[in-house]
Formats: structure tokens, sequence, C-alpha cells
């Protein structure tokens, strides 16, 4: 079964320097995906942490938020809709913490957060934590 979260704090409409900083009919989100494996293998119902951090000069503040935990499916996919209070639309730089308490601490590509729903980026970030831990045996 695929668990998908909204991480959407709702917030007040705010302009700063000509920018809306949240809107309340169109929020800004987007959409992390992955497989979780460990040594090659699927990770069937772990935990995953993530973080999303923005900091545009006209943002009231900036956007430093941790996701999760979410779980990863049967086939050890996790899915992860995210809209932080005041996140502007842009780049946002995001950071896999960790799988099952294994640090990870894996920077991704950069999501472009849109306004709207459906969110209109997407970005896969997979992980193996065996080879991350350095665990895995090469045959």
């Amino acid at each position: 079964m695929n668990q998908v979260f909204l991480v959407s704090l709702a917030g007040a409409l705010g302009c700063e320097g000509g920018f809306l900083a949240i809107s309340a009919g169109a929020p800004v989100s987007g959409v992390i995906f992955g497989i979780i494996t460990d040594c090659g293998s699927v990770v069937v119902g772990g935990v995953v942490v993530l973080r999303v951090q923005q900091n545009e000069s006209y943002q009231t503040r900036p956007v430093d938020v941790e996701v999760g935990p979410v779980t990863t499916d049967r086939d050890g996919r996790y899915v992860v809709e995210v809209g932080p209070s005041f996140a502007v639309p842009g780049r946002a730089q995001v950071q896999l913490v960790s799988v099952n308490g294994t640090i990870m601490d894996l920077v991704g590509p950069d999501l472009h957060f849109a306004m709207g729903v459906p969110p209109k980026d997407t970005l896969r970030l997979d992980a193996d934590v065996g080879a991350h831990r350095g665990s895995c045996s090469s045959r």
C-alpha cells in the first residue's frame, strides 16, 4: 500500500517585495519519491525522513522542515507531497536525512516548487542504505 503524506501547514496570505508568500487557493507544492534498498534488496516498511530547505531573499522566513517519517511499501517505494508553510515558487533543496535510523545526509537534486494542485515538479531520490554504510559485499 502506497502511503502519501501531505505536509501543508496552512499559513496566512502575505506579500513581501511583490511576491506572494503562500496562496490559499493554489498552494506551493512538489512531490518527492524514490526507492529504498539495502545492498540491492528493497526495504519493506522502511522509515524515511526528508528535509526540505528554501531560503529566498523575498521570503518571510526560510523554510527548513523535516518531512516524515513516511514508510516504504512492499516494493521499497515512498512518496511525499510537500508544501511547507511560507514556501515560495522556486528552488528548494532536498535531503534524505535517515532511513530506519541510519543517518544518510544524502543531498538530492533541487525541487522546484510551483503554484497549484497537482504539484508541478517531482524529484526522485533513491538510496541504498547498505551501500551507504559500506556493508555490501562485492561478489
